[in-house]
């Protein structure tokens, strides 16, 4: 009988996802795949994580910020490098393998 309830939850679930989360392309499902689910922490922006991740590359760091930006202009475009949230957020940012294919 449990099994029968946590798999009618995650059904429903499952529905609630697809009926909220739109179809992507084949080309921005594979965009998406190089991006990575990050969770921006309070008080704490791109820039701040840029310089975390890349310390020594101010070059990069203008890389990862402009990515970081692209890749979610579409569900944030008011997201700007210093932009800060009072609690944690959630963006998408660029993995190293995309930004090593950027010129």
């Amino acid at each position: 009988m449990k099994t029968y309830a946590a798999r009618q939850q995650l059904t429903l679930l499952a529905l609630a996802l697809m009926l909220h989360v739109p179809l992507m392309s084949a080309a921005a499902s594979s965009e998406s795949l190089a991006a990575m689910d990050w969770p921006l922490q309070p008080k704490e922006s791109i820039r701040d994580l840029s310089r975390l991740i890349y310390p020594k590359s101010q070059s990069m760091q203008q890389r990862f910020i402009a990515e970081a930006i692209r890749l979610n202009q579409e569900t944030q475009p008011e997201l700007q490098p210093a932009t800060v949230f009072e609690q944690e957020h959630r963006i998408l940012i660029p993995s190293i393998k995309q930004l090593s294919k950027k010129k």
